[in-house]
C-alpha cells in the first residue's frame, strides 16, 4: 500500500511503499527511487507505529509481514523487484564511484584497459611515423618538380 511520509524537516515522500523495516529506519520505494528514512527523521506517531525505541525488536517482524504480503502476490515474487532495484542501485553507485575516481586521477586500469591503451598508443605512434614519412616524401617530390 502506498502512502505519504513527511519528515520532521519537511521533506515529503509521495506514494511510498515500505520495502523493509530496519533497526534504525525504514527503507521505502517511490517512483524516483529507493530511500532510507531514519526513525529520528520521522514524527513520533510514525516512530511508534514501527515500534522504534521499544524493548522488543519488532522491525524483523514487520519486515516478515511485508515479505509475506509480497509472496501472496505471485507476480511480485516472480520478478522480485526489490532485490533487482537494490542490485541496480548498487551497480549504478559502483559505476559512479569508478567514474569519479577516473576524473580525480585515482583510477588504476585493469589488464584489459591496459591492453587497449597500449594498442591505441601503438596505432598513434604508427600513424605519426607514416605522417612523417609521407611529408618527407612529399617534400622530396615537390623539390624535384619545382
Amino acid at each position: 500500500m502506498a502512502e505519504d511520509f513527511k519528515t520532521v524537516s519537511g521533506r515529503v515522500y509521495k506514494d511510498a511503499t515500505i520495502s523493509r523495516v530496519e533497526a534504525d529506519g525504514i527503507v521505502i520505494r517511490t517512483k524516483t527511487g529507493i530511500s532510507k528514512i531514519y526513525f529520528v527523521e520521522l514524527p513520533k506517531d510514525v516512530q511508534e507505529r514501527f515500534h522504534y525505541g521499544s524493548a522488543t525488536p519488532t522491525g524483523k517482524a514487520v519486515t516478515q509481514r511485508i515479505d509475506k504480503a509480497k509472496s501472496a502476490n505471485p507476480s511480485a515474487a516472480f520478478f522480485n523487484a526489490d532485490s533487482f532495484a537494490d542490485r541496480f542501485g548498487q551497480h549504478v553507485a559502483k559505476k559512479l564511484d569508478e567514474r569519479e575516481s577516473i576524473l580525480q586521477g585515482k583510477h588504476t586500469p585493469g589488464s584489459a584497459e591496459l591492453m587497449v591503451i597500449r594498442e591505441f598508443n601503438f596505432h598513434k605512434a604508427f600513424l605519426a611515423g607514416i605522417a612523417i614519412i609521407a611529408s618527407v616524401l612529399f617534400a622530396i617530390v615537390w623539390a624535384r618538380f619545382k
